[in-house]
This record gives structure tokens, sequence and C-alpha cells, in this order.
């Protein structure tokens, strides 16, 4: 199962104020040929979603949550500030 852990959760959260992201909006992960992104989206009907303190942070389509479902998404702090990694 794909997990989220508090500190990633937290990042979401911020990534969403920063954009001014409105009620209904999320992050999405976004399969790209060199990996994962993220972008801004709105959830679907099949989507898995992942909530921090009340709110939906990101969603996952069906695809994605299977491919995503051995895989943790933390965040670390560096000098350049919070970044999310897969692991």
């Amino acid at each position: 199962m794909f997990t989220v852990t508090q500190a990633a959760g937290i990042r979401l959260a911020q990534k969403l104020t920063k954009k001014q992201a409105g009620d209904e909006e999320t992050m999405r992960f976004v399969r790209k040929p060199h990996g994962w992104t993220l972008r801004l989206d709105t959830a679907g009907p099949d989507d898995v979603a992942v909530a921090h303190e009340g709110r939906t942070v990101l969603v996952l389509d069906p695809q994605a949550a299977d491919l995503l479902a051995d895989r943790t998404l933390d965040a670390e702090d560096t000098p350049a500030g919070s970044r999310l990694y897969l692991r």
C-alpha cells in the first residue's frame, strides 16, 4: 500500500498553500519518462486520495496507485528547504 509520512503530508499541504490552491484542488502524481512529478489538479471519482489534517493533499489515479503500491512518500529538510522523495 502506498504510504505518505506525516512529514510528506505537511509538505504537500505547504505546496498547496504556496500555489494558493482552491478547496477542491490537490496535488497529483503524474508519470513522466524520467520518473514522477507533481501537478495541481482535482480529484476524480476513481482516484485514491490522501488527506492531511482533513484536507486532500494528494491523489493518484488507479494505475499510479498500483505502480506506487510498495513505495513511501517522505519529506526531508535540505539546505534548499524541505523536499519530497519516494523510497
